[in-house]
């Protein structure tokens, strides 16, 4: 049996959900929060997966797993002209500054330091 996943640090909720090809398809491919996360912290953000893994409070293996997952996937969506569904996951939202570059709700405004812990079920659940 795995044992529990633990909950992953993302700087903020992403608005944009869904992807959809121009071409109509309806076929998804569905990232988890905290890869699309991983996404942005290493390629948009540009850091080194060291420091991106103590950003969502993960070790750098669990954090390069999760980065990897996150690659193929979109790999598979814009090669196979499939859409992103961006849902579930196990992540909490950070409620503090998380040196962002400004990019992001947490850094634009600032939160009281609770943390809104969110923890759902991904494709599995949907069945």
């Amino acid at each position: 049996m795995p044992r529990n996943g633990v909950c992953r640090r993302v700087c903020a909720d992403f608005q944009n959900k869904v992807f959809t090809p121009a071409s109509g398809k309806k076929e998804y491919v569905t990232l988890n929060v905290e890869e699309l996360e991983a996404l942005r912290l290493c390629d948009l953000e540009g850091l080194e997966q060291e420091d991106a893994a103590g950003r969502m409070q993960v070790s750098r293996g669990t954090f390069q797993r999760i980065l990897y997952s996150a690659r193929k996937k979109s790999a598979e969506a814009l090669c196979d002209a499939k859409g992103v569904l961006v849902e579930g996951g196990n992540y909490s939202i950070a409620t503090s500054h998380c040196d962002c570059k400004k990019r992001c709700k947490v850094c634009k405004m600032e939160k009281e330091e609770t943390p809104n812990h969110k923890e759902t079920k991904n494709a599995e659940s949907r069945t």
